[in-house]
């Protein structure tokens, strides 16, 4: 009588083995998945140039050096650099977003653009492509942009 209750254990637990494998295998699967997916879609959006925040290459040393910058006069720094929060002061040295008009300290902007092609308020593309392929800063204003 001993002898059934035994294999009904053993039954029991080879079956809550088989379980745990398949659970097991079924996070590995969903895991992989997952990591494809996510692949997909991040080279999707370098594709399309789109990057969510910082990402993708940023600008190079020369494309950040054809980006408009200028020193701040005396009486003229109203506003703050939206990358390390703190005013405009005379003498600083500021550099104005061309496409959006945003403005930060050059230094600020600059580390930030060396890892996104965005800016780092609105995520508009610092420089327009133009049709041979080329890249250029559309430079029409120099007002620093300050919204609260």
């Amino acid at each position: 009588m001993a002898e059934p209750a035994h294999h009904h254990r053993i039954v029991v637990m080879v079956v809550g083995l088989v379980l745990m494998v398949v659970v097991h295998l079924a996070a590995v699967i969903w895991a992989i998945f997952r990591a494809r997916t996510s692949r997909r879609v991040a080279e999707h959006a370098g594709e399309e140039g789109g990057d969510g925040g910082g990402g993708g290459a940023g600008l190079s040393a020369e494309e950040l050096g054809e980006l408009p910058s200028h020193e701040v006069k005396e009486g003229g720094g109203a506003g703050e650099c939206a990358v390390c929060l703190e005013a405009f002061r005379a003498g600083d040295r500021c550099r104005v977003l061309p496409r959006c008009g945003h403005g930060f300290h050059a230094g600020c902007v600059d580390s930030w653009l060396r890892k996104s092609r965005r800016c780092p308020v609105c995520r508009a593309e610092v420089l327009a492509e133009r049709k041979d392929g080329a890249v250029t800063a559309a430079a029409d204003t120099v007002e620093i942009v300050t919204e609260r």
